[in-house]
């Protein structure tokens, strides 16, 4: 019997023109924090708690904008049906699990899933593995004209960066333009709100998952750390995060935040 679960709630089931995300887990604890984690995002979740199930139901492998998937499943390992998955042009395929045998991951990677996570912990770890390969969606409507307003300047007379929020950009002095997740967009605006001092890695930590603990202490540093290296490979310029160890982080350069 095949055994799909949409799960929607509150307003969030109302939202015309959500992504989907198919959930395949067998565990019933671990399947309810990725599902109220990924509603968090933005997603429509299938849960499916055996690979049998997705292999009945599998019509459209497109109607998923995400596919997470457990390798410890209860009747078969989870990397076959990412693999199979894959292979009938699933996007956004996502494993974790024990995942040790390197020429194993090598084969999946190669089929086309996306991202293994090894052994990760907790569901802080994948939700920031997920939302770091996300790309901002791309609106389709045409551009509005660039209005010709002079950049807003800091007491020191220098460009600041800009944060904006809405468009999940951010911007150099120079114009250049790094997207940013959702995540990144909060680590952002809270640097902003406090440009001459570190803000503390608590209170960055409860602003992006809502608690501080050893596994969300672990996904702000790979939010952090990707951000950097987004910036850096975008703009070829020196890191402006610095880490001020007992304190926090800091954006070493004029930063601000423009609500448009």
């Amino acid at each position: 019997m095949v055994v799909l679960q949409v799960l929607e709630k509150g307003v969030m089931g109302q939202l015309p023109g959500k992504p989907s995300a198919l959930v395949v887990v067998s565990d019933n604890n671990l399947a309810k924090q990725l599902t109220e984690s990924l509603h968090i995002q933005g997603y429509k979740i299938v849960r499916a708690p055996l690979a049998r199930d997705c292999y009945s139901a599998w019509s459209s492998p497109e109607r998923f904008s995400l596919c997470v998937i457990d390798q410890h499943l209860e009747d078969q390992p989870g990397h076959v049906l990412a693999k199979y998955l894959a292979d009938n042009k699933a996007i956004n395929v996502v494993l974790f699990g024990n995942l040790s045998d390197a020429e194993l991951r090598l084969g999946l990677y190669r089929a086309g899933v996306s991202l293994l996570l090894r052994e990760p912990e907790g569901t802080a770890e994948i939700i920031a593995a997920i939302e770091a390969m996300a790309t901002p969606v791309q609106h389709s409507s045409s551009p509005k004209p660039a209005a010709v307003l002079p950049l807003p300047t800091n007491a020191s007379g220098k460009i600041p960066w800009q944060v904006k929020a809405l468009q999940r950009e951010l911007i150099a002095p120079d114009g250049q333009i790094v997207a940013l997740t959702r995540n990144e967009v909060k680590v952002c605006l809270a640097l902003a709100d406090a440009p001459t001092e570190p803000t503390n890695r608590e209170a960055l930590t409860l602003s992006l998952y809502g608690r501080f603990d050893p596994s969300a202490n672990r996904a702000l540093d790979a939010v952090i750390k990707r951000l950097r290296q987004k910036i850096v490979a975008k703009i070829s310029a020196v890191d402006p995060i610095t880490t001020h160890y007992g304190e926090g982080h800091r954006f070493t350069a004029p930063i601000i935040a423009v609500n448009q």
